[in-house]
């Protein structure tokens, strides 16, 4: 009965209690009700407010991208410069550092170094215009002729590939090379001969024939016979007008080494016409040759003493006068003092030629320069033009044959490279081949 009794009590107890707890129980399920749909309302007011930022983040990390392509791509094109595009590009920079600097220059200067390339002088945008033509064309015709060695050697070298190895063996034998040799080494033996040879000059005077060649026969006959009678040249039809007309241009050297022919020397023509006299005195000729002895041994004292004269002004002055002398001069300023003095000295001495020889053509007798300048085909007229006429023509064939040395050194220092590279045993083979007599060491 107690057992019972406590139960009951028990029992009573909790459903007393029951009540007050599920409605206490409802009352927090409401409150946590009501904050959960608040708290989903706000999230669902910020949802919005978050997907245009995520929106806007994703279109920024898109543009950032995109930029980033893009300079890409910029990055490649510029990488992927053609050497076209990079010629011209540097082509406008150094024709824009030199046209400040011509702009810079005085205009006495300027005019100078206009009459010193055989341009005309006169308002100082009109001289800066044609001088930067001139230098302009000069870079030109050197980059030309550049890619004419580099298209002569490449030429030769597949030729002599396509060959046949007896092919080879005979042209190897021909040229005095016996005994077993691999296909690179006779092409190389025989391209190395064909350089000493000049192959490479008279390849290019070839191709410049041949260019000159189709220019002539893509031309209509009335042109091409006023070319002839220009040059003195019967012709018959149009293939003979051609030939006649390159054969001539060959004989005036067109297509040959730039290189100046120098006065005669009437001194020294003198004793050859006075050789048709009698023999005369042997002393009184070892007189007049000591005499001329004496005069030379002078004239020779003067000049040097005129070098070093030279020589001791440029070193008085500063580095900044030396470097603006020059750059006024169109050379380039680099170097120590001493070699700013030399290239002072050398640019003096070329004015002093160039003025030296402007006197010489002035004390010629007018008829005789007609003569000189209608050998080489230039216009004659009154005697200040035809001298002028004279030392341009003289100073644009000193610019080609500079063009011509710095090109023919280039393919000799790149030979040099090549057999540098060769072991002692190539190098004997090849000097072998050529009858040479073998040295001690490799150099």
């Amino acid at each position: 009965r107690a057992l019972s009794l406590a139960m009951a009590i028990q029992k009573r107890k909790a459903v007393a209690k029951s009540p007050g707890q599920l409605f206490n129980k409802r009352s927090r399920g409401g409150a946590a009700s009501s904050s959960s749909s608040k708290s989903q309302a706000k999230e669902e007011k910020q949802e919005p407010h978050a997907e245009e930022q995520e929106a806007e983040e994703n279109h920024e990390a898109e543009e950032e991208e995109a930029e980033g392509v893009d300079e890409g791509q910029e990055e490649e094109a510029e990488e992927e410069e053609s050497e076209e595009d990079r010629l011209k590009r540097e082509e406008e920079e150094t024709s824009a550092a030199r046209k400040k600097e011509l702009k810079a220059m005085p205009v006495a200067d300027l005019k100078e170094l206009a009459a010193g390339k055989g341009l005309d002088t006169g308002k100082k945008e009109d001289m800066v215009t044609a001088v930067l033509a001139h230098e302009a064309q000069a870079r030109a015709a050197q980059r030309a002729h550049k890619a004419k060695i580099r298209e002569v050697l490449v030429k030769k070298k597949e030729e002599l590939e396509s060959l046949s190895a007896p092919e080879l063996k005979d042209l190897c034998v021909a040229a005095g090379a016996k005994g077993m040799m691999a296909k690179p080494a006779r092409v190389e033996l025989l391209l190395k001969q064909w350089q000493d040879d000049d192959g490479v000059d008279k390849a290019i005077a070839q191709l410049a024939r041949d260019a000159r060649e189709a220019e002539l026969v893509a031309m209509d006959k009335v042109a091409l016979q006023k070319l002839c009678n220009k040059s003195g040249v019967e012709c018959f039809v149009k293939e003979v007008i051609v030939e006649r007309i390159v054969k001539d241009e060959s004989a005036k050297g067109c297509f040959a080494r730039p290189s100046l022919v120098e006065d005669e020397d009437e001194e020294a023509a003198q004793p050859a016409s006075k050789s048709g006299k009698k023999a005369g005195d042997m002393v009184e000729a070892l007189l007049a040759n000591e005499a001329n002895r004496k005069r030379e041994r002078e004239q020779k004292k003067q000049e040097e003493d005129a070098a070093a004269s030279k020589r001791k002004e440029f070193r008085a002055m500063s580095m900044e006068e030396l470097k603006k002398l020059i750059s006024a001069k169109g050379k380039e300023a680099t170097g120590k003092k001493e070699d700013l003095v030399e290239a002072a000295f050398a640019i003096s001495v070329q004015e002093d030629a160039a003025a030296a020889k402007k006197a010489k053509l002035k004390s010629m007798d007018i008829d005789k320069l007609k003569q000189r300048l209608a050998s080489k085909g230039l216009p004659t007229g009154k005697k200040e033009a035809m001298i002028a006429t004279w030392l341009a023509h003289e100073a644009k064939i000193k610019e080609a044959a500079q063009a011509w040395e710095f090109k023919v050194g280039e393919v000799l220092e790149k030979k040099r490279a090549e057999l540098e590279e060769k072991t002692a045993s190539e190098l004997k083979e090849l000097c072998a081949a050529k009858s040479l007599k073998l040295g001690v060491g490799k150099q």
